[in-house]
């Protein structure tokens, strides 16, 4: 995953210094995971809602989160 983030602030310009960081695969899904890991149910069901196709949804059940 390609991402361009500001990381620093030059003061002498005055212009913020950026970076366009390649995400290898398995470092996203952790990233992503520790987020939601952050939040509680209720928050997790709002940020879907807000941020997701309902199609992009699927639910499984207990036992297919640890397979």
């Amino acid at each position: 995953m390609k991402i361009k983030i500001p990381y620093d602030y030059d003061r002498l310009t005055h212009q913020e210094v950026g970076v366009e960081l390649n995400i290898p695969e398995h470092i996203v899904h952790t990233i992503i995971k520790s987020f939601f890991m952050q939040l509680d149910y209720e928050q997790r069901q709002r940020w879907m809602r807000n941020n997701l196709d309902p199609d992009d949804v699927k639910h499984i059940s207990e036992e297919q989160l640890y397979e």
